[in-house]
């Protein structure tokens, strides 16, 4: 069916600048310094300027920059550059950071010596993302057998309740964590070519049910970032905590899958979820989303789990934004709602304004509630090229949807 409305009529234009913006402006500044070339992998701690602050290897971000290098080559532009820069953190993961049996290193030094070993779930999803992805941009069989590995054990350890092996979030017998199963849905649907399709989408709905029916089982349009397997409260900070990023980050993912595995119920929570969250955590005296909030009206109470960082619940945080970026626009697309198509805008051009970067290019990293920096470094603690660039790359799809419709432009995206 032709797309129409406001959304359609815009589309053109969006997809020029939201383009621009992912090639140009995001992807631009690591390009050109983000490969390591002294020790191999990605370097992916700058200060503003771009300048490199450390060389340390984050399994986390090394994977998730093969997967959007990777991503880029098959879906955006056709440069070698893109497949040479997936290869080269592929090639690092496959080097240095497996720990075998389907397990992944968490942190490694500048020369490749374990400094944190199998520690998260985390690194071995997005471990499987950046495998398959790469695998697909350079039509190579090498890695499946380690991609099946590593879904077989995640299989495992998903499942298991017992499993404590969730840093960075700490492990509290009879607990359950938004973040393992959003994650986890993502990671395996982007895995899915190389896996069991059926096994994969099992797993898939296991933690669709685990969103739903325990972390969200109300009518409120609430996620919860813990509860435990029986749905019920924590009396904590923790239990108490909304995460407006996690909860557009996922709700965007049940809308990639929901329909395909069998679950077409979730689609509409999820959309009635995602307008829920921008609603309480859209900042109406000075712009963007909230970084943290709470069910009981303590959102000062907020403790960072990284303290040397030391986030603060009142806070724009670079990822937060990015994910309701994509959630909006992912909204918008799916009702035909011109109000969310609006607040899409809205928040692109307020981060426009306040996180990019005019002189060296990119996004801040933090900034305070009024929308002045506070941490104007470009890469480090789990900032890289991922967040903001996926939801571009994510958005750039959407609108190319109606630009192809209308044969305005060829579009790559």
């Amino acid at each position: 069916m032709k797309k129409t409305g406001v959304l359609a009529e815009e589309a053109t234009v969006w997809y020029g600048i939201v383009r621009n913006c992912l090639l140009n402006d995001i992807l631009g500044f690591w390009k050109e310094r983000t490969a390591d070339q002294e020790h191999g992998g990605y370097i992916t701690s700058f200060d503003r300027e771009g300048n490199c602050t450390g060389k340390e290897k984050n399994i986390w971000l090394q994977a998730r920059q093969v997967w959007m290098f990777a991503t880029i080559y098959s879906n955006v532009e056709k440069n070698p550059a893109w497949l040479n820069l997936a290869k080269t953190g592929r090639d690092y993961l496959i080097s240095h950071a497996y720990a075998g049996n389907g397990r992944w290193y968490y942190l490694l030094d500048e020369n490749g010596a374990v400094q944190q070993g199998a520690i998260s779930l985390f690194t071995d999803m997005f471990v499987l993302m950046a495998l398959s992805a790469y695998a697909a941009a350079s039509e190579s069989t090498e890695d499946e057998n380690v991609i099946r590995e590593t879904f077989d054990r995640l299989d495992q350890n998903i499942r298991n309740e017992d499993c404590r092996d969730t840093f960075p979030q700490e492990y509290k017998a009879g607990a359950v964590s938004h973040g393992r199963y959003m994650i986890c849905l993502n990671s395996v649907a982007c895995a899915r070519g190389y896996l069991d399709g059926d096994k994969a989408d099992e797993l898939i709905r296991f933690c669709m049910d685990r969103i739903f029916g325990v972390l969200g089982h109300g009518d409120d349009g609430i996620i919860h970032e813990m509860r435990t397997l029986q749905g019920e409260y924590i009396d904590s900070e923790e239990g108490h905590r909304i995460n407006p990023g996690h909860i557009f980050e996922s709700m965007w993912f049940v809308l990639e899958q929901a329909e395909r595995v069998g679950r077409p119920e979730y689609a509409e929570r999820a959309l009635h979820t995602i307008s829920v969250t921008y609603q309480r955590s859209h900042d109406e005296k000075f712009g963007g989303i909230l970084h943290m909030l709470s069910d009981n009206g303590t959102d000062e109470q907020y403790k960072d789990w990284n303290a040397a960082r030391h986030l603060k619940w009142d806070e724009k945080v670079w990822w937060t934004q990015a994910e309701a970026l994509c959630a909006l626009l992912t909204s918008a697309d799916r009702t035909g709602d011109s109000a969310a198509w609006e607040e899409f805008k809205t928040l692109f051009l307020w981060c426009r304004e306040h996180f990019f970067d005019p002189d060296y290019g990119e996004w801040y990293a933090v900034l305070n509630r009024d929308g002045s920096p506070r941490m104007k470094l470009k890469g480090g603690i789990q900032k890289a090229a991922f967040h903001i660039p996926r939801a571009l790359y994510q958005c750039s799809c959407i609108l190319k949807k109606y630009v192809a419709e209308t044969g305005d432009c060829d579009a790559q995206t």
